[in-house]
């Protein structure tokens, strides 16, 4: 029984070690957060602790434990690591699309072969417009013969085009094109290079994280 009171105080005592080898990078906490635009409420749920926490340890009437701590900390160098991410670091190079003279049945096979729910609308090159199962199925719902619908040509009904980026476009500028598109795509010299969708901006963030972790 002693020896197992013993482990435990040293356990706590080694913890406290952890913890105070972080001071002085506490007094970091709120220079981080502003450089990175969040107010405390936000870094508390991108970290995972809670708001009075992070208030009591900016106004130093609070230690977190070492767990809280790393947190913290593990989320600034996260997005630390993002701000070095480029558009080239995380895009998928083979762009699939389609051209506008094409039909929605050759669009909608496209999509289901290339198992992806739209695709962007290039011409001699150029970006055009932007087709998806969801216009697919609108045109479908909203027609009164189906050979007619299966015979429209995607520019009669494609959306506005994906917008557009350079290589070296920061990942918090894309992943906010994001918000609004379901893609962007990647220019290089002039030329369509690549294409971003939300699945390739969770995948570089899930990969990233791994990393931190490793």
């Amino acid at each position: 029984m002693d020896s197992g009171c013993k482990t435990a105080n040293a356990g706590k005592s080694q913890l406290k070690k952890k913890v105070m080898a972080m001071l002085p990078e506490l007094s970091e906490i709120p220079v981080k957060r502003r450089r990175l635009g969040l107010t405390q409420a936000q870094l508390s749920e991108k970290a995972g602790v809670s708001q009075s926490l992070i208030a009591k340890i900016e106004g130093g009437k609070a230690m977190p434990s070492y767990d809280n701590a790393k947190r913290i900390f593990g989320f600034f160098e996260a997005a630390s690591m993002q701000s070095l991410l480029k558009a080239s670091d995380f895009m998928t190079s083979k762009v699939i699309f389609i051209g506008p003279d094409m039909t929605l049945k050759e669009a909608a096979r496209c999509m289901k072969k290339a198992s992806v729910s739209q695709l962007p609308v290039l011409e001699d090159g150029r970006n055009v417009g932007t087709i998806s199962e969801k216009i697919v199925l609108d045109a479908l719902n909203s027609a009164k013969d189906m050979k007619d619908v299966k015979e429209i040509k995607v520019s009669e009904v494609m959306a506005e085009a994906m917008p557009v980026v350079r290589e070296d476009t920061p990942f918090k500028a894309v992943s906010a094109l994001l918000e609004l598109n379901s893609g962007v795509l990647v220019a290089r010299k002039g030329k369509t290079a690549g294409i971003i969708t939300k699945a390739d901006l969770l995948n570089a963030v899930l990969e990233k994280g791994n990393e931190t972790k490793a």
